[in-house]
């Protein structure tokens, strides 16, 4: 039995009112708000985010494999999934791969685990789904697009939900779409593109999955689709004569806006939330043709089933000040921080474990865990009896300060002295906190981020945030 067992999500914490938007161009985009990617995240590391709470409980060296899907990935030669891998500590022996292209690639990389696992190609693997897509300022999707990642773990144990079949069609229709030097997802006319391509294809393949596994429209539990607006879903719903206030999982568009690639898995983790063990769920997206997946709920579904649940992952918020604090953070309005030079590949090789994989050293005669890791302990002094030791990622602030006149896109910048729990102390920048928040004693969490770049390239580094 292939199918689902554990689900990360992590929905940024920075929100955009839509009426700042409205404020700035003179414009009425509608009510609520968007979740936007810190200055320092991207899809990599929502990705990363989701992968980790996806794995709690899970030994890394049960993983076969990695499939990371997005369409903002922030590389266009160099493969996201193995970075993924990396920082959540995964064997250096599983496979990887990127899944892109368009907003249906979440679901194209979740039927490529089913297919590993159900060949016995793999035991298990973690599907991690992201976005950060970019808009254009002034333009109609600005509103709407926001930021988020979701990961799935696939294997025969099936604890939350069991893949019972798919569907799919490949067809040219231009509705959404981004060149490759492009800034911006541009769109075509949404009525047309939603009424004849959108609505078309998603109840093509919806209703033939259905079909084939005997699942009337009265049977169904969810539909969990990712639709470019509320009113599309709805429609949707219609069409297949299904109830939408019963059945369809509400886009939560109105809070934090269109993710993308994550949309039908965020949905289909709400489902799985609120499903009874034999419930039918169909999760689809669409994209130059469209493809669904029907899941059955098991035993494991129902509260509980997703780390952090959903509601608390929306509910976990920071608004935006202004909308030129989003332009920044979207790098449209003012310098990125201090540029600096190209990191030589060699000291990456050098330090991988230490900075990436998050090793500290542990000595054999004290005891004493340290951060970074070393040769001689700076306990009892020892040489050459310290040992690799994978570091917990949560702690206290044992001291910090904050920084007001930093080079960085975010002021003022908290710096912290963090004592991990089971050992080590580690300075690193804060991030997604308020001053109020970066004080002595308090809990946190470090989570993978862009540092800087430079020499056109991205670094990446753990910081710590607010539990």
């Amino acid at each position: 039995m292939v199918g689902i067992s554990s689900i990360g999500v992590h929905v940024p914490r920075s929100r955009l009112d839509r009426a700042l938007i409205g404020r700035a161009w003179g414009s009425r985009p509608g009510a609520g708000e968007k979740a936007v990617a810190h200055h320092d995240e991207d899809a990599l590391t929502m990705a990363v985010e989701a992968a980790a709470r996806c794995l709690e409980g899970t030994h890394p060296l049960r993983v076969d494999a990695l499939f990371f899907a997005s369409t903002s990935a922030p590389y266009r030669e160099k493969q996201v999934a193995s970075v993924v891998a990396t920082a959540c500590d995964l064997p250096r022996e599983i496979s990887t791969a990127d899944f892109g292209g368009s907003v249906r690639c979440g679901i194209a990389a979740l039927v490529a685990a089913v297919r590993a696992v159900e060949s016995g190609a793999c035991r298990r693997v973690l599907v991690a789904v992201s976005d950060c897509r970019p808009a254009e300022p002034e333009g109609e999707l600005e509103p709407l697009l926001g930021d988020g990642a979701v990961a799935f773990l696939v294997d025969r144990e099936a604890r939350l939900a069991e893949v019972l079949g798919t569907a799919a069609v490949a067809e040219e229709f231009t509705f959404q779409w981004r060149l490759d030097d492009g800034r911006s997802v541009q769109v075509q006319d949404a009525r047309f593109s939603v009424g004849h391509g959108w609505v078309r294809d998603l109840a093509e393949v919806v209703g033939r999955v259905m079909n084939e596994h005997g699942v009337g429209t009265d049977q169904l539990d969810a539909l969990a689709v990712g639709a470019p607006d509320a009113r599309a879903a709805s429609q949707l719903a219609t069409e297949l004569g299904l109830d939408a206030k019963r059945q369809l999982v509400a886009p939560v568009i109105d809070r934090i806006g269109v993710l993308g690639s994550p949309d039908p898995l965020l949905l289909t983790a709400i489902a799985l939330e609120r499903a009874l063990p034999g419930a039918p769920i169909v999760l689809a997206a669409f994209g130059e043709g469209a493809e669904a997946v029907l899941l059955r709920a098991c035993a494991g579904a129902g509260a509980g089933a997703v780390r952090p649940a959903v509601a608390a992952a929306l509910d976990r918020r920071l608004p935006l000040p202004s909308y030129e604090r989003y332009l920044k953070y979207r790098r449209r309005l003012g310098s990125d921080d201090t540029p600096v030079e190209l990191i030589s590949n060699v000291l990456e090789f050098r330090e991988l474990q230490q900075d990436v994989r998050f090793y500290g050293s542990r000595c054999q005669k004290c005891g004493l865990v340290q951060y970074p890791q070393a040769r001689v302990c700076l306990g009892c002094l020892a040489r050459e009896s310290l040992d690799p030791v994978k570091l917990s990622k949560t702690g206290t602030i044992f001291t910090c300060t904050v920084d007001h006149l930093a080079a960085n896109l975010e002021h003022p910048m908290g710096m912290v002295v963090v004592d991990l729990d089971g050992g080590g102390r580690v300075y690193v920048q804060m991030t997604e906190a308020t001053p109020e928040e970066i004080v002595i004693g308090a809990s946190v969490v470090l989570t993978f981020r862009r540092l800087h770049a430079g020499g056109e390239n991205y670094n990446y580094f753990w910081k710590a945030r607010p539990r």
